[in-house]
Order: structure tokens, then sequence, then C-alpha cells
């Protein structure tokens, strides 16, 4: 899907109204009820899932050995070595962010860290074609999907050698529970951020031990993250970086310009040292 680059500048323009002169003063903190709504989702997965036992080895060194894994232009892997299993497995603290980024991003945007909380009673919501973000029109549905796609798409590395050097911060590792009646979802998913905002990461699905790459970037000017799943074309999801320091993070998920899906990421705890084959990867 091709963008004018027209359409980033007024999305982000009116993105940024919603921080200089919102609406809804303190929209980028939900209410109890928002977050009490997403942390009931996603207990709902941590309560019962069946998969929990298996986790152990997921993403380990011998995972990677015996695992196929597509990896993208850029990824974490290639850097692993510097870093042992379980670093890929750490939450993130919001804080850190601040001397972790190379580029300068508006100071009013970064002033507070920003829940990006979808569907209807969020901050963000689409209804009759039009997107709202803490009560502010920012786009209509096809042109937040289509910069959406365009923030997901990142330029690959010259070689792996360039890819090898790039610096990752952990984002951890996480379930993807496609609604709330998913209490057993099959999909996990670990991700990683570089100093320049790329998004790394591997989908994995665990009943059919296929393996997806993520790819896609920060978006400095909002906080916004986007990745693409794969080779999809069409299917990218959204969501923030904050949201990405939590225990349950909101996605929304857009397939093309058709239609969009929430999800929510479950954050799995790091298994024990001892119960995780460390080989190198």
């Amino acid at each position: 899907m091709n963008i004018d680059n027209s359409v980033n500048i007024n999305v982000r323009n009116n993105w940024g109204n919603a921080f200089v002169r919102p609406v809804h003063p303190g929209w980028w903190s939900p209410p109890g009820a928002r977050i009490n709504y997403w942390r009931g989702w996603a207990d709902g997965v941590r309560s019962g899932w069946g998969f929990s036992h298996l986790h152990r080895g997921w993403f380990a060194g011998s995972w990677w050995s015996h695992h196929r894994v597509p990896l993208g232009g850029w990824h974490y892997h290639f850097w692993a070595h510097n870093r042992p299993w379980g670093y890929w497995w750490s939450v993130p603290v919001w804080g850190s962010f601040s001397n972790w980024f190379t580029w300068s991003a508006p100071p009013t945007v970064w002033a507070q860290p920003v829940f990006y909380d979808y569907g209807p009673g969020g901050n963000v919501t689409i209804e009759n074609n039009i997107v709202t973000i803490g009560g502010a029109q920012v786009a209509t549905a096809d042109e937040f999907a289509m910069t959406a796609m365009d923030l997901a798409t990142v330029a690959p590395p010259e070689d792996e050698e360039q890819a090898s050097e790039v610096e990752w911060m952990a984002l951890g590792t996480f379930a993807v529970s496609m609604d709330q009646q998913d209490k057993q979802p099959n999909l996990v998913v670990q991700l990683a951020v570089s100093r320049t905002g790329i998004i790394s990461g591997t989908l994995y699905d665990i009943e059919t031990e296929v393996s997806q790459a993520i790819q896609g970037q920060v978006d400095k000017e909002t906080q916004r993250v986007a990745f693409r799943i794969g080779e999809s074309e069409t299917v990218v999801a959204e969501t923030g970086l904050y949201n990405l320091t939590q225990e349950e993070a909101p996605v929304l998920v857009h397939f093309g310009s058709e239609r969009t899906e929430n999800y929510v990421l479950v954050r799995l705890d790091r298994p024990e040292d001892d119960a995780v084959d460390e080989d190198g990867p």
C-alpha cells in the first residue's frame, strides 16, 4: 500500500496536537477501569494457560539451533552473542528509554509515557471511519492503516555485518491472545528495540512450530510502535512503546485497510536458569 508523505505529515500533526492541545487532558493515562479491562483479559490467559510448562526452553540457545527461523534484515539474534539468553526475556523500565535512543524527539510527546488503549472506551477509537486519539480526530481509518504500514516498513541493512553491530534492548516475551475467549493462545512473540528505534522480533506458533520474523519501528513523534509479521504485505500490528513495558500490552492489528482487531500481549515470566539449555545461538 503506497502512501503520500503528506498523509503521514497530516496524521502526525493531528496526533501531535492531541498532546499539545488535548481535548481530554491526561488521555495518555487511561482510567483504572480500562487498565482493569486489559488486566482481566490477560489474567484469563495467566490463570490456565496450557503451554505454561513448555516455555522453559523457548528462544534459548538450543531452541534457535533446532528451529529454522526467518530472521529478517534486522534481528537481535545477530547480536545475541553479546547477551545471555535470559536477557531477551527482560522487562524494560520506561526510564531507561530516555538515554537509549540516538534520535531527538519532541519533548512534549515524551514528557510522559503513553498507554495506548484501543477500542470502545479507550483513548484510541475507530468509529464511522474516523480515528480519534484522546478525543481528537487524527485520520480516516484508511489513512491510519496506511501510516501504520509505512511505519512498519524498514529499509534492510547493507549486510549482515552491519546488522550484527546494532545494539538491542529486550522488550520481553509475550503470549498473544486474540480475544477474551482466547485463554489458550498458541502464539508467542519475543521483541527487542534498537537505539535507532527499529523493532525486531520472532513470532512462534507453538502448535505448528512455525516461526515468522517481525520487523518495524518506533515513531519518535508519537511513541507509536508498528511492525510487520512475516512475509505478509497487509498484516501490521501497532501498540505503544510504553505498552511494551507493561505486564499486558493492548495491540491493534491492521488487516490491510479493511478491518482491525484488538489483541493483548501477555508477558511471560523468565524461565529459571537451571531449566534452560544455555548453549550459544
